[in-house]
């Protein structure tokens, strides 16, 4: 199980790298949502937004009302984060849901995939 520190500090290195690739910048314009993360493990999860074409900093806890409701293990999302896991694979499998409307999941799956491959 990774500890909070270990999910902000993965979260803050995606995060970066997110919002300096110029094709995630073109695929999250105008598109803003409320992003919460479950931890299947246990923990509190945590909140992203998408706003104004970038990732916000991790926020502890469910804040506001999600537009995307991502579940995975705490170890998971790290090597997500990370770069270490495609997610797709993992969504594929079942270790990782959505839950969305499916304009959304789609989004998500496709910024995902942006964000593995252009590490």
């Amino acid at each position: 199980m990774a500890t909070a520190e270990e999910l902000a500090e993965a979260f803050a290195d995606w995060r970066e790298r997110s919002n300096g690739n110029p094709r995630l910048k073109k695929m999250v314009r105008g598109w803003d949502r409320v992003i919460h993360f479950v931890l299947a493990d246990g923990g509190e999860g945590f909140t992203m937004e998408v706003r104004d074409g970038q990732l916000s900093e991790l926020v502890p806890g469910q804040v506001g009302t999600p537009d995307v409701v991502v579940t995975g293990s705490s170890e998971d999302f790290c090597d997500m984060f990370w770069g270490d896991l495609n997610p797709s694979e993992k969504y594929m499998s079942g270790e990782i849901t959505l839950a969305g409307s499916q304009a959304d999941v789609m989004r998500i799956d496709a910024i995902s995939m942006v964000a593995f491959l252009d590490r």
